[in-house]
């Protein structure tokens, strides 16, 4: 299909000079050309995935045939072509990049597969990750170290280099990629190990992501490697191509910031295209906002805009505030990290093409998963039988049934009730009717969630906005979006569909540079930071003139990215480049962070992490000309019965787009249907045409359209509630991540936050660490107990003793915030709560965990429920407790805001949809999110045989000697319930490792939600069909005073692997391999001011065992964390700890043998460069931890030494106890982790698998041969397939007889 439409009012033939924008999309390639006059063309043709090129030419070829010009006249007289594309992104989701070859520090050749450890979904422990974009086999290391500093620790060793090199070239390696150590602080040995390469294709890591983090610098420079050969040639070609059809002047790229780069900027960094396409959506923002000014903006608001772009399957939503568009870092394109600057865009998959249905226990879901292009909606007649949001749309009248979108469809509505109906109607017990309309009440849900993440979870208000609703299906949804947010407009290009080609016209040029600086706001010098500006203006000011920018043409702005001490996000500030103001940055500074999280630590430490320059050159502004007036409205072509939102279904007029002009106005209901789109103007909003042409609506504020449904439990509302309470706790825990004082929190995310019904019943949890998972209604219900007679509004309550306050361990602080509505007589609708282990409690030991405790009260300060705040007023004196009783005040007065600020902001979100729904309706859906958990975990046991199970696990000591205790857990399953019976587990020790009922629960809730489906909601609903039994006295039931600090880790562990043995029992193609245990020790000293610092060994963690699904990943956190544990940043603590880093790097003949492999473990060396306190927590060592299931082997059992510096003082290399505490000089770590458990024969493993873990040195030819079966070829690359039939064979007849 082409296409070509114009602008109302516009001439036939356009006046030169003009400009030119293309957006390469998957499915279509839009061009816009604007013409001097500010008259413009739109193009639509057909992409060519295999050639974009020919996409783009192609639509060159269709406007030049359209304005009846040749095509070499439509390139000559082009003063602007700015392009954008998808190709980088397909790139790496249809997995086309180059072969790359990295070359790494030594001792960090893994760092691209050991990865950071957390998972956008930590509880789908079975999904395994995006393939590692470079085989082990192409990863090398060599000698040389930069420190911390900057300073050279060790000379760069390039003798390796040429035999590397030599390997790369026999392996077919296209592209190489350079990431060293600490190369964003000082890149000198990159740059020489670069020369020393001299080959075409080669990026330096600090070169294209200049930014501490080696895994996400690492990931970047792979990224770019493995895009380079493709894109760059592409890029190359295509301006060359062009050049040679007619065009004067070189192509520009839109680059994933939102700004514009030549072909020969972006040679050496084609990872800053991986957003092009979506990111010209800023250029667009930038005309739109011209428009929406002119209409009775209020001058405060004026530049604020969100843009709404919604197509077939997915929604990307994009916020403006004063005229600028916030960029980011930290990017994942098809499961790669990348960190670039780019756009802080929002996508979910929600579209036209979005599927909907009824899950198992009767809950309307819509989305994520869309029908595609192929078969597309039932409606399309191409095959399609599940119901979408377009088919939803066909039935309720808002799409007009047979030919649209210029003949190209032909909308069946037999078909699209049809769907509706098998799927939803039927299921629910509602019309089809009734049934659409709750789909799209639901999508919408969606996408106003979208719209609040980055708007209200940003710290803006939307009311202060304008939506901007573009896209195919964004003018069908954008009215009622905006209601739901507050907005008073929403702006409605005419071409609503090419909103990135549009954006193109308006993209300057952009660069962005930035330099790393750590230190204090108030100790670095002035020289210190305005030296460094100066630095980076330099390099701006070559680039820009390599853009061809005069220095006066170049628009400079600076920033400085802060952060208190331990956070891992940081808040960019504005500053004066060439002054240094710090009281003014503070008083900034803090003004920002009350806005973004409702708080702020007056006169805390605050930290300079890095400075930003941003240096733009403007491409001129385009000024659209005006449309031709209209001459009156033109008649409806048609009315129809249309339903909306609150108002049902309504007589509703019909316009054709293409007839409505500058000035026509006219009231709601009414649909204008375009060549693409159709708007929606519901009841009460008017519809107006604006001198550009384009749509603007103001937006009726009707009735919340919850309370139209609370009479009775609608599912449609129901459906509803659970997707705001989810969004709600996701909030909450947003706020605690990115506040948080202690890495902990930032980095380790050790914590909860979730919502409770009025009874203490949890019904909503951020997925913040498993572990907590169910455990937070102990607490509440704890609190209700001591003052459930006596709770006042702003009152806050903190605790955590697992004995009287229902805690699972000391360490873990509860804040719970009773949540009332109403203002004359408040009416108490919940709790919203943080559970929180926080950095230290006093006791015997920095760090909160004591190995050497034998009682509770040597492992800190025990916290029963006590009122924190007072009717809004903080308890002081409380406060000084908790301050003086912690080694680290400053950590936990800023932890301690983080966890009160998002109860606050979670608590003000319950009112508001309490409020919405009406408080009695509000309690009894949360009953109805409770039932619908019930149901869908009570659907997925009866699944399992009828019949009693057993599974048990190990712990080989006490914490003070050697000594076998066992967990042993009877599973009994009768239709639908589970009894899970610890009769027979050992009693309690005397160590640190006893658990509390809570911590119990937790862990066998965390078993059972992770051995199911992770889509079974996880609140205490779920667990109704659960009866445990925890006898009092055993390890899992421990009475007082049994030390517990160490139970959410070990005995959380023996628990989950003694119930995951036992439901893999009853469902053995569920069966989980084995995690292995970890090493989980701290270490802890004093700073010269006094002060003390703790820094745990987080990088020698658990080792994942395999599913049916995949392999074991190399390392990750805990068991009990799942994915839900980020590893930390080693160069983070580098520049916040003393600590040397030596080696991470994956173990060989260490994982569980499979057939799908076990983890492989690591071995990880770290030099304390300080005396310091260690405490050593370790288990998996004597005893194997990851046990095979089906026939997999397990893994290999861990090591552990420590190697003092001054063996005259300290002594020589030693084994430490399991469990201990010792004080020494500077020592080096050294740890190699226990191997998970492999899944399956081993022998069934594929050849060519084991091939690739003997090549990427993981399993020796010697393993492979006794273990898989598997014999090599004498060079080791390719399997010996005669030789392994034999062995094979062998054991098969062995087996047989």
């Amino acid at each position: 299909m082409t296409q070509s439409e114009t602008s109302p009012g516009t001439t036939n033939r356009p006046v030169a000079p003009w400009r030119i924008g293309v957006d390469v999309g998957g499915t279509f390639t839009d061009l816009v050309l604007a013409d001097a006059g500010g008259q413009a063309w739109v193009a639509k043709v057909p992409s060519v995935p295999s050639d974009p090129s020919a996409g783009v030419l192609s639509a060159v070829q269709r406007i030049a045939v359209d304005l009846g010009l040749p095509k070499s006249e439509i390139l000559s007289r082009c003063s602007l072509f700015v392009h954008g594309s998808t190709i980088a992104t397909n790139t790496m989701l249809e997995g086309k990049g180059a072969k790359v070859g990295l070359i790494t520090t030594e001792g960090f050749r893994d760092t691209i597969e050991i990865r950071r450890g957390l998972r956008s979904d930590q509880w789908n422990h079975r999904e395994p990750y995006a393939p590692v974009l470079v085989p082990r086999y192409l990863r090398r290391s060599i000698a040389g170290r930069i420190d911390a500093d900057g300073s050279e620790h060790e000379p760069l060793d390039l003798s390796p280099v040429a035999d590397i090199l030599d390997d790369f070239k026999e392996q077919g390696v296209e592209a190489i990629a350079i990431a060293l150590m600490n190369s964003f602080v000082n890149d000198r040995h990159e740059e020489e190990l670069a020369q020393a390469i001299e080959e075409q294709w080669v990026t330096r890591s600090a070169q294209v992501s200049p930014l501490m983090g080696e895994y996400e610098r690492s990931s970047t420079a792979v990224v770019n490697a493995a895009l380079s050969p493709r894109i760059v040639k592409y890029l190359r070609s295509l301006d060359a191509e062009l050049k040679a059809e007619g065009l004067s002047r070189p192509i520009l790229l839109v680059q994933s910031n939102g700004g514009a780069a030549s072909v020969d900027q972006l040679a050496s960094k084609p990872v800053n295209l991986l957003l092009s396409g979506p990111a010209a959506a800023v250029g667009a923002l930038n005309l739109y906002r011209r428009s929406v000014d002119k209409a009775g903006v209020p001058e405060e608001d004026k530049g604020n805009l969100i843009s709404m772009e919604i197509g077939g399957t997915s929604c990307d939503v994009l916020l403006m505030s004063n005229g600028d568009v916030a960029t980011r870092d930290d990017v994942d394109i098809a499961g790669y990290h990348v960190s670039t600057p780019a756009i802080d865009i929002h996508t979910i998959g929600a579209g036209g093409g979005t599927i909907a249905g009824v899950d198992d226990a009767g809950l309307l879901f819509v989305g994520p998963e869309g029908a595609g292009a192929d078969p597309g909606p039932a409606c399309y007649g191409a095959g399609g039988t599940l119901p979408t949001v377009t088919d939803a749309h066909l039935v309720l009248g808002r799409l007009r049934p047979g030919k649209s979108a210029g003949g190209t469809l032909d909308l069946d509505l037999d078909a699209a009730r049809e769907a509706i109906d098998i799927h939803v109607a039927q299921k629910l017990g509602m019309s089809i009717e009734d049934a659409a309309a709750g789909i799209i009440e639901l999508v919408e849900q969606h996408l106003l969630s979208a719209v609040e993440h980055i708007s209200i979870e940003r710290g803006f208000s939307p009311r202060r906005f304008t939506l901007v609703a573009a896209g195919g299906a964004g003018p069908m949804h954008g009215g009622s979006v905006a209601a739901g947010l507050g907005c008073a407009r929403v702006h409605v290009p005419r071409d609503a569909g090419a909103l990135c080609a549009i954006g193109m016209l308006h993209a300057d040029v952009r660069q962005d540079f930035t330099r790393f600086l750590l230190g204090s706001l108030d100790e670095l010098t002035p020289d210190t930071v305005i030296g460094g500006f100066d630095s980076l203006r330099e390099q701006a000011i070559a680039v820009m003139a390599r853009e061809g920018f005069a220095d006066s043409e170049i628009a400079l702005t600076y920033e400085l990215e802060l952060h208190h001490p331990g956070q891992l996000w940081s808040i960019r500030i504005p500053v004066d480049g060439r002054d240094f103001n710090p009281s003014a940055i503070r008083t900034a500074f803090e003004d920002e962070y009350r806005r973004l999280y409702g708080h702020a630590q007056d006169e805390g430490t605050i930290m300079i992490s890095s400075q930003r320059l941003t240096a733009r050159g403007s491409t001129g502004e385009v000024e659209m000309a005006p449309g031709e007036s209209s001459d009156g409205l033109p008649e409806p072509i048609d009315r129809r019965s249309v339903w909306f939102p609150g108002s049902g279904w309504v007589e509703t007029v019909i316009y054709d787009g293409a007839l409505l002009r500058p000035g026509d106005s006219f009231p709601g209901p009414a649909l204008i249907e375009e060549t693409t789109t159709t708007v929606v103007a519901r009841p009460g909003d008017v519809l107006r045409v604006d001198d550009s042409g384009d749509f603007l609506v103001e937006v009726a504020q009707t009735d919340d359209s919850l309370k139209q449904h609370s009479d009775a439990l609608d599912p449609v509302v129901l459906a509803l509630m659970q997707n705001r309470l989810d969004q709600i706790s996701r909030h909450m825990g947003w706020v605690m991540t990115r506040t948080a004082r202690s890495t902990i929190f930032s980095q380790s995310h050790d914590f909860s936050c979730f919502v409770t019904t009025p009874e203490g019943t949890l019904v909503a949890n951020a997925d913040g660490i498993p572990i907590h998972t169910g455990g937070g209604g102990f607490a509440v219900r704890a609190l209700l107990g001591k003052y459930g007679h006596d709770l006042r509004v702003d009152d806050v309550f903190l605790l955590s003793d697992p004995y009287v306050a229902g805690g699972n361990h000391l360490p873990d602080w509860v804040i719970a915030r009773p949540i009332f509505v109403g203002d004359e007589n408040p009416v108490l609708a919940g709790f919203c709560c943080n559970r929180a282990h926080q950095s230290d409690i006093g006791g015997g030991l920095a760090g909160t965990y004591n190995p050497e405790a034998t009682e509770i009260w040597q492992e800190g300060i025990r916290l029963p429920v006590m009122r924190l705040v007072e009717e809004g007023r903080v308890r002081e004196d409380l406060w000084e407790l908790l301050m003086i009783n912690c080694r680290t005040p400053e950590l936990l007065d800023g932890d301690l805001l983080a966890m009160m600020g998002s109860t606050q902001i979670g608590g003000e979100r319950v009112i508001a949809l309490a409020s919405e729904l009406g408080v009695d309706a509000y309690l009894s859906y949360l009953d109805g999110v409770l039932d619908h958990a019930d149901r869908r975990m009570r659907s997925a046991v009866s699944e399992l045989p009828d019949g009693t199970y057993f599974g048990e696990d190990h712990t080989d000591n006490d914490c003070f000697r050697k000594v076998d205790i066992a967990v042993r857990a009877k599973l009994t399953v009768t239709d639908e319930e589970i009894v899970v019976d610890f009769s027979g587990t050992d009693p309690q020790i005397e160590g640190f490792k006893n658990s509390s009922l809570a911590n119990t629960y937790s862990s066998v809730y965390l078993a059972i939600s992770s051995f199911f489906d992770t889509s079974i909601p996880r609140n205490e609903g779920t667990y109704r069909c659960l009866t445990i039994h925890a006898p009092e006295g055993s390890i899992v039931n421990a009475l007082p005073p049994a030390p517990m600090t160490m139970n959410t880790v070990y005995v959380a562990h023996e628990i989950v692997i003694a119930v995951w043995q036992a439901l893999a029992a009853a469902d053995p193609a569920r069966a989980c391999a084995g995690w292995s245990k970890t090493m989980h020790g701290h270490v802890a000293g004093r700073r010269d001011d006094g002060s003390t610092w703790v820094m745990y060994q987080w990088h020698a963690m658990g080792t994942p065992g395999a599913t049916a699904e995949r392999d074991g990943f190399a390392q990750m956190g805990h068991l009990i964390s799942l994915g839900g544990l980020d590893i930390p940043n080693l160069e983070f603590h580098e520049q916040h700890y003393p600590v040397r880093y030596i080696r991470h790097e994956q173990r060989c003949d260490n994982a569980g043998p499979g057939q799908m492999r076990g983890g492989t473990g690591v071995r990880y060396e770290a030099d304390i460069l300080e005396p310091a306190i260690w405490s050593f927590r370790a288990e998996g060592l004597d005893t194997p931890s990851g046990h095979g299931v089906e026939g997999g082997g397990t893994g290999g059992v861990g090591f552990e030494w420590i190697a003092p510096i001054d063996e005259e003082a300290d002594g020589p290399t030693f084994v430490p106890p399991k469990y201990g505490v010792t004080k020494l000089g500077p020592a080096r770590m050294i740890a190699e982790t226990p191997g998970g458990g492999g899944w399956g024969d081993p022998f069934n493993r594929d050849p060519d698998l084991v091939l690739r873990d003997v090549q990427d040195g993981v399993v020796s030819p010697e393993a492979a041969r006794n273990d898989y079966g598997v014999v090599m070829t004498q060079s080791l690359q390719a399997v010996d397939v005669a030789a392994t039939e034999v062995v094979r064979g062998r054991r098969n007849v062995s087996s047989s007889s």
